[in-house]
């Protein structure tokens, strides 16, 4: 069962990752600043999608998937992130740092949508 649903979140999950990807055809790089902003989007969207399909599971169940997606995500949505005062052929080396520091914030943001949510009665806590 928690795979159907996993494979059912990230069914729905991928519609964020084409309209994101139709939303920045055309633009070559992306600054740093640009992706934290659509990441939290994405973060938000993931969060509510899996509260909704799987509310039964577990936190840490939910956040792995969550984080699976958004790594998966990030992959296919940033191709180039553009470092502003780095030169440009020294960029693609920092490039797998630049997602891993993104990646940690983002399972921290994770944890505050979360708590956002659950704060502000998007979502119920268990048992109520």
């Amino acid at each position: 069962m928690i795979e159907n649903q996993k494979e059912k979140i990230l069914q729905t999950a991928e519609l964020i990752t084409e309209e994101t990807k139709k939303s920045l055809e055309g633009i070559k790089t992306i600054a740093i600043g640009e992706a934290w902003k659509i990441l939290q989007l994405t973060v938000a969207g993931i969060v509510q999608i899996i509260e909704n399909i799987a509310n039964d599971w577990e936190g840490q169940e939910k956040k792995a998937v969550a984080i699976e997606y958004i790594n998966n995500f990030y992959d296919k949505v940033f191709s180039v992130i553009d470092v502003p005062f780095l030169p440009s052929f020294i960029e693609p080396m920092f490039h797998k740092y630049i997602k891993k520091i993104l990646m940690i914030m983002t399972s921290s943001s994770i944890d505050a949508t979360v708590t956002i949510f659950r704060t502000t009665g998007v979502f119920l806590k268990k048992g109520i």
